[in-house]
């Protein structure tokens, strides 16, 4: 054990004693250290696993720049620190000054000295902007950014707005759909409602939930839940050997939907969630005991994994789903559940005395790349805010 684990109280592969002190203290630093170069503008991508340099490359993502703006914004909620403000607004001056083209539009990606790389940013993108502008709003006051999220909600009004449900992607809305786009536009339609009652906000997340309850009927024998990719008019694709599920979306839109019932949305919001929940837990056969492993992520269109890799990610999602679902008081032992999965997440994947983590493991439970995507922060950092918050006290 060396000093850091030993400081911290635990082990490197077992939960930390003192779980805030670390998280504050050591992994919140750790990334603020490795996400910016000093000089440069932009955040780096990935690191390397073995020492957290990072990895050489030039691209800079306007998503991955939206979920860490986002992350940082949460974390300095969480911890006050002037340094997780600093970062964040590092990180909102590259979003304006060089992934924003016009009002209501982004690039895709750009490099690290702001030329265009990709001009059209996608849903995705689009998404994780107005969730960097909320949080970010929400952090410092700045209503000029609720303006600029306002640019992009007018463009989804109209050219985006698609009268088969949902938004279409600015690229051409006649090729197979993405949900998991729709969900995260949801998330961040949510996060605006609140700070600006009268933008619309609620309106458009009304729109995506009368989607996503249409998507959650099952059809012709097809068990609950949610596929990855559906035909141009939301029907599932045609060619059932295609269809794909994921874990991790189910937990998240349980999360997102159970959140939203608890704090004034319609009922059938935590019904669809409830729904997602059990179907993620079912196809998982998560239980509250020891996980082996992390969970599977990616199914069959029936609902049964698939014998691929495991990504941390979807762990975290069912730790935050369990939270929230024990916040609504349901009938099984979710907060079992999320002890279940902060165990997990600490026993075979994050390190405590460098804060790095293993991000995917193969069918053999063996480290798939040498390589840590920053972006993952974003499913690691708020579901750990969660917990603690969520603690006798937090």
């Amino acid at each position: 054990m060396n000093q850091h684990s030993a400081q911290f109280g635990a082990p490197a592969r077992a939960r930390p004693a003192r779980l805030s002190a670390w998280l504050t203290e050591l992994f919140l630093p750790r990334w603020i250290e490795r996400t910016i170069v000093p000089g440069r503008p932009g955040y780096v991508e990935e690191v390397f696993r073995k020492d957290g340099t990072p990895v050489p490359g030039e691209m800079r993502g306007t998503m991955l720049t939206g979920r860490l703006v986002h992350t940082f914004c949460l974390a300095h909620g969480f911890d006050g620190a002037p340094a997780t403000r600093r970062v964040a607004e590092h990180g909102l001056g590259f979003l304006l000054d060089a992934c924003r083209l016009a009002p209501g539009r982004f690039a895709h990606a750009v490099d690290a000295d702001g030329g265009v790389l990709d001009a059209e940013a996608d849903l995705y993108d689009l998404a994780f902007v107005l969730l960097a502008l909320g949080s970010y709003a929400a952090m410092s006051g700045e209503t000029r950014l609720i303006a600029i999220a306002g640019e992009i909600g007018a463009r989804l009004d109209g050219e985006l707005s698609d009268p088969r449900g949902g938004y279409r992607e600015p690229a051409g809305g006649e090729g197979l759909r993405r949900q998991f786009p729709q969900m995260h536009l949801f998330e961040a339609f949510l996060q605006l409602a609140d700070l600006d009652p009268a933008g619309g906000w609620d309106l458009r997340a009304e729109r995506v939930l009368d989607l996503v309850g249409r998507l959650t009927a099952p059809e012709g024998g097809t068990a609950p839940g949610i596929d990855e990719w559906y035909e141009p008019d939301w029907r599932p694709l045609a060619d059932t050997r295609q269809r794909e599920r994921e874990v991790g979306h189910h937990f998240e839109w349980a999360w997102l939907l159970y959140r939203h019932a608890e704090t004034g949305g319609p009922a059938r919001a935590a019904e669809i969630g409830d729904a997602f929940y059990r179907a993620g837990l079912k196809a998982t056969g998560v239980g509250a005991g020891r996980l082996a492993r992390p969970v599977p992520n990616r199914l069959d269109g029936a609902g049964r994994p698939l014998p691929l890799g495991r990504p941390l990610w979807p762990t975290g999602e069912l730790l935050r789903a369990s939270l929230e679902a024990q916040a609504l008081g349901q009938d099984i032992d979710r907060g079992a559940l999320a002890e279940t999965a902060l165990d997990a997440l600490f026993e075979h994947a994050l390190d405590t005395q460098t804060g790095l983590w293993i991000n995917e493991t193969d069918v053999d439970g063996q480290p798939v790349g040498d390589t840590v995507p920053a972006r993952v922060l974003y499913h690691i950092v708020p579901h750990l805010i969660a917990y603690l918050r969520a603690l006798p006290g937090g």
